[in-house]
This record gives structure tokens, C-alpha cells and sequence, in this order.
């Protein structure tokens, strides 16, 4: 056989092993494949065999039938019967004993391979089946951290245009991520490296390297490998895994997270579209904030998340003074703007992390979780403030807004929502009853004590 030719080679093995090294060799230029005997009648391995256009035989006694043969490998558990077939095969090399133990470590690697292929296109799959993109969220972060075999993950969405990060998910934490929802990208930063480089990044140790700028990461996690998530040229993401232990990445994982990294991006880009119409039924439109049915639903998540932590927030509710007198006085268009400018308002003074909603026609509520009721009050006349300096005109008259707010407190008040509503919405009432334009705390005693 001289340099260039190629190798007739003859594989027999029972299970796995014998596939595994058939599709390994089967990609190699100088190996020619000519036959495969499955022993114990492994149907299964032998018709993908088949699939790769590769004779497949039942019996060792068929083995003569291939033709000319250089070397058989024999992976499997016996050579018992192969002797007869060889003496009609001629000047045959057989590989067998510890040569084929080098054999089946090939196999090995090419087994790991195409379960790592499975497993990317069951992560594909399931991906595929998810409809809500807090769901497909989730599961980009576990199936990234199930492929590399780490503890932890995120996903981060990002916005180009600003510039700005926003935590989709984190799986492997114990602590609370809400003062985490979005953040700046640093000039200089591991995030403004992923932008602009094509493949995964390793990282040996997050906390030694002074660039990584992960904030949801950057509290225990060690070793990190992380990539950007493309639609086209445009980066929509970023994903990291990472261990709480120092920890290298085999150059099969990078390879793995890598192709995973092109499902996820799809994945993500139907999240982020979901995500948008998700927005419209639980949006506003007039004020863009959450509707009343949405902050029902924030309200009690809210509510789940302070029991379990022993936490507790305030609940706003905020009524504009007059409205009805604007909407008779100069039109209902000027009572859209005026409910608009208090929305603007609203946003503008509060935290990214507060619940907002237009909870009716001309009322707000808020959810301020870690804030208690003295803390609220800050927020609620700071937002009254600026609402006293908007001034309204039309059909000649000219209008000062105002907006009177009830707060009330959990769990001091209640530990389900139907009682904290009840409770805020009976402060508010107080201050209507006391002359409008105020603030009142609905307090432990069960009375609207505090006004300012």
C-alpha cells in the first residue's frame, strides 16, 4: 500500500463502540470502510451503519464475502470464531487487544462528539417547543449549563442602540437579582470585548480580572466562558456559564458552546418578538405602562417573593385631582395628555425595578418592593411635586395638575392583595376627603394617619 492509497478496513463490535469508531474513521480521507459485523445481533448500530453506505454483516463467517481487507479492528468483547474467517481473508492485519483499546478511545471521542451533536439538537428542540420568552429565557441558560456541565449561567439581552444590558435570566444564584435588571456596558469591559469577537471567551478566574463586567457573575463565580448571541451582524445577547470553582474547558466544550451559541441566538430572537407581543397585552397604550390586569399579577408575584424572603414593599395608588373637570373643560384630548405627562412623571422618578400601572381611567398603582411606607412617601411627593409643576390650557382656561396618592404596606396590612387594595385605596380615599394634592400612609393601627 503505498503512501497516498488508502485502507480497506473491517470493523466488528457489539454496541455502541463499533458505530462510534465506524462514523470516526468514515471521516477519515485514508480509510476505506469496506465492511461492519455487529455481533449479538445489535440491529440498531448495524442499520445506522448501513445508513453510511457501509456493508453490514450478521455473521464473521461472512467476512470473506468483503473482498480485499487490510485491517480488521475488532472492539469487541471476543475474538472467538474469528480465526476460520481469517485464513480465507489472505494477508490481513488484525488490531485487537490493547491496540484496539487505542481504537475504542477514538471511538470514545467519537461518541462524546455526536451525543454532543444530540444534545444541541435536543436543546434545539426543546427551544423550538417553548411559547413565552420568559420560558425560552430559562431554558437558553439551562441548556447552555447542562452542555459545559457548569453550576451557573445568565443571559443577558443586548441593547445596541443604547448600549445597555438587560438581564433575561440567571440560573444557580441564590441571591435576588432585581437590582439587576439593566445596566450600562463599561468602556473597556469583558462586554465590550464579547461585541466585537467571534468566538467564546474563557475566563480562569472572574474575580481576578478586573475588566469582567457582569454584575449578576461577579459575586463567587470563578471560571467563565461566555460568547455573543448574533441576528446577522447585530449582537441581541450575551451568554455566559460559569463554576464556582477554578476549572478549565476542554476544547470539545468551547466547540459545543459555540454551536450551541447559533441555536440560542435563534431562540433568542423569537423571545425577544414574543417578548414584544407579550408587551402589547399587558401594556397600556395610552401610557405605555403595565394595565390593571398585569399589575394584578405582578402584584401577587410580589406578594410570593416577600413570603419566601421575609420581605416587604408598599403598594401606591394614585388618583389625578380634577381630571373629570379638565376632560368637560377643555376635551377629552387634553385629559389624554395631562394623563400621559403624569405617566412620563411616574416613570422619571421611579426605579427600574418598581412595578408601574395605569390601574384605571385616571388612577396609578405602583409596587415598590424593599420600601417601606415613611420610604414610599419620599417617592409619592417627589412625583406630586412635579406633577403641581405642569399647567394644562385649552378653550381659554388654564388648569394646575395635581394627584392625590394612598399608600399602604406589606405585610403589615394584609398578606394578600385584595387586602393591601382595600387598605391603599381607603388612604387615597382619605386624602380626597381631606382636600386633594396629598400624600397619606394607610399605618399598622389600621388608620390613614400619616398626611404631608
Amino acid at each position: 500500500m503505498g503512501k497516498n492509497d488508502t485502507m480497506n478496513i473491517a470493523i466488528i463490535g457489539a454496541g455502541n463502540e463499533g458505530f462510534y469508531l465506524v462514523s470516526a474513521l468514515n471521516e477519515c480521507q485514508s480509510a476505506n470502510i469496506v465492511g461492519f459485523c455487529g455481533r449479538g445481533g445489535d440491529r440498531l448500530n448495524a442499520a445506522l451503519v448501513s445508513e453510511l453506505n457501509i456493508p453490514v454483516f450478521e455473521r464473521l463467517e461472512e467476512l470473506p464475502s468483503i473482498g480485499d481487507v487490510d485491517i480488521i479492528i475488532d472492539v469487541g468483547p471476543s475474538d472467538e470464531g474469528l480465526s476460520d474467517s481469517l485464513e480465507t481473508l489472505g494477508d490481513v492485519e488484525v488490531v485487537r487487544g490493547r491496540g484496539a483499546d487505542i481504537m475504542r478511545v477514538l471511538a470514545e471521542k467519537s461518541r462524546g462528539h455526536h451525543e454532543s451533536v444530540e444534545s444541541i439538537f435536543a436543546s434545539a428542540v426543546e427551544l423550538a417547543a417553548k411559547k413565552e420568552s420568559k420560558s425560552i429565557y430559562r431554558a437558553i441558560v439551562e441548556g447552555a449549563i447542562e452542555l459545559t456541565g457548569c453550576a451557573t449561567g445568565s443571559l443577558l439581552i443586548f441593547d445596541e442602540r443604547r448600549e445597555i444590558c438587560r438581564l433575561a435570566d440567571a440560573v444557580g444564584y441564590a441571591k435576588d437579582l432585581e437590582d439587576y435588571t439593566s445596566w450600562e456596558i463599561e468602556p473597556g469591559g469583558i462586554t465590550e470585548l464579547l461585541l466585537d469577537k467571534e468566538n467564546p471567551l474563557y475566563i480562569a478566574d472572574a474575580a481576578q480580572e478586573p475588566r469582567f463586567d457582569n454584575p449578576v457573575m461577579n459575586e463567587g463565580t470563578m471560571s467563565v466562558i461566555a460568547t455573543a448571541l448574533r441576528e446577522g451582524e447585530t449582537v441581541i445577547g450575551l451568554l455566559f456559564v460559569g463554576d464556582f470553582v477554578n476549572r478549565a474547558f476542554s476544547d470539545n466544550q468551547f466547540r459545543v458552546f459555540y454551536a450551541y451559541a447559533a441555536q440560542a441566538a435563534m431562540a433568542l430572537q423569537k423571545a425577544l418578538l414574543l417578548e414584544k407581543n407579550e408587551k402589547l397585552t399587558t401594556t397600556d397604550a395610552l401610557t405605555g405602562l403595565n394595565n390593571s390586569r398585569h399589575f394584578f399579577e405582578l402584584l401577587d408575584s410580589e406578594i410570593r417573593r416577600a413570603k419566601r424572603y421575609g420581605g416587604y414593599f408598599s403598594v401606591l395608588m394614585m388618583d389625578i385631582d380634577n381630571l373629570a373637570l379638565i376632560n368637560d373643560a377643555m376635551g377629552h384630548a387634553k385629559g389624554d395628555w395631562a394623563i400621559k405627562r403624569v405617566a412620563e412623571i411616574i416613570n422619571s422618578c421611579s426605579r427600574l425595578t418598581d412595578y408601574k400601572a395605569r390601574y384605571g381611567g385616571d388612577e396609578f398603582a405602583l409596587v415598590l418592593p424593599s420600601t417601606s411606607c415613611p420610604q414610599a412617601s419620599v417617592l409619592a411627593n417627589r412625583i406630586r411635586r412635579q406633577v403641581n409643576d405642569v399647567f394644562i390650557s385649552g378653550n381659554q382656561d388654564e388648569m394646575r395638575l395635581s394627584i392625590s396618592v394612598g399608600i399602604a404596606e406589606f405585610p403589615c396590612l394584609g398578606t394578600d392583595a385584595d387586602s393591601l387594595v382595600a387598605a391603599v385605596n381607603t388612604a387615597l380615599t382619605v386624602c380626597k376627603r381631606r382636600g386633594r394634592n396629598l400624600v397619606c400612609c394607610y399605618e399598622d393601627s389600621g388608620e390613614p394617619a400619616s398626611m404631608s
